[in-house]
């Protein structure tokens, strides 16, 4: 459901589209951390559960903020976006083994691309992704 009030200003979105995308940005991070570090099977599973869970939440927000017009097709195109890579974040979860995850992640990785990402941060004014700021 979409709010009745007046698109945000270019600055105030940058600041919403920072805050939305944090949860679902540490969570990735910290499932590349633990998959890089070799991490026990469960313990990965379950950083793929909060990946699942931010995504959701990042694309729920997404859906229901009125963006400005310069950045609104940009936000429904990631939102777009993260609807397609949340099934295999799932199925991610659900990996009974490391190979059969990381075949579920190749799926999430492609279906979530955040092509619309580096534009929408580009177009408010936002410096470009730097992983450090969410490990």
């Amino acid at each position: 459901m979409r709010s009745s009030s007046p698109a945000m200003t270019v600055a105030a979105a940058g600041a919403k589209y920072l805050q939305i995308t944090r949860a679902y940005n540490v969570a990735l991070e910290r499932f590349e951390k633990a998959a890089n570090e070799n991490m026990s099977l469960e313990t990965l599973q379950n950083r793929a559960k909060a990946v699942a869970a931010a995504n959701l939440a990042e694309y729920t927000a997404l859906r229901s903020t009125v963006w400005p017009a310069r950045v609104s097709t940009q936000m429904r195109a990631l939102a777009k976006a993260d609807a397609a890579a949340r099934p295999h974040w799932l199925e991610v979860a659900a990996s009974e083994s490391k190979s059969e995850m990381a075949d579920h992640l190749k799926l999430a990785t492609a279906a979530g691309g955040k092509a619309p990402s580096a534009q929408i941060r580009r177009l408010l004014g936002l410096p470009k992704y730097d992983e450090k700021d969410y490990s």
